[in-house]
């Protein structure tokens, strides 16, 4: 939500984790529907071209919509109505720069070009905090990390191996230990 002030040129009040978390949810709902933007503004009822404000409601153009505009686009995306689970989360907050990864993420599979790039992206950025990382380090915490990683390498193939045998075994159709047919 944007506030001006005499004092304050435009000054963006972040939006709360909670709203994030319901625009991301909305937002994978129209991906996969593969309804656009500007679509989903006209089925809702709401002004042309609001739906990227409200989703991206922490950038300077951004808007924190009203409930009745989330309910508007809400019931243009689940005509049926919804049921809202709240659930404990793993990891901190859901952070603005976390909504558009995860944006990004979830718009991806359909464009084999975006997830490269995002892809790419993310690679990058690893490679820079390992680097930074590993210039800390000692030599000694450098050869920990390495054997660390060949024994999870090893781990790994062995559990690839396991699973391709059991694959091709017969055995592994038969049903689970514990698991009885019932016969009539």
């Amino acid at each position: 939500m944007t506030s001006k002030s005499a004092g304050n040129k435009d000054r963006v009040k972040p939006a709360e984790p909670l709203y994030r978390a319901l625009m991301l949810e909305i937002e994978r709902r129209r991906l996969a529907l593969g309804i656009s933007m500007e679509e989903l503004s006209d089925r809702a009822g709401v002004a042309d071209r609001y739906f990227p404000k409200m989703l991206y409601a922490d950038s300077p153009r951004g808007r924190q919509a009203t409930w009745t505009s989330i309910q508007e686009i809400v019931d243009a995306l689940f005509p049926e109505g919804v049921d809202i689970e709240l659930r404990p989360k793993k990891g901190g907050r859901l952070g603005p720069e976390d909504l558009r990864c995860k944006i990004r993420f979830a718009s991806a599979p359909k464009d084999p070009r975006t997830h490269r790039e995002l892809m790419r992206e993310l690679a990058a950025k690893g490679g820079k905090a390992r680097a930074e990382r590993w210039k800390n380090m000692t030599r000694a915490e450098r050869l920990a990390v390495a054997k660390k990683a060949r024994k999870t390498r090893k781990k790994n193939r062995l559990l690839r191996s396991r699973l391709a045998a059991a694959s091709r075994n017969s055995s592994a159709l038969e049903p689970c230990v514990g698991v009885t047919a019932q016969t009539t």
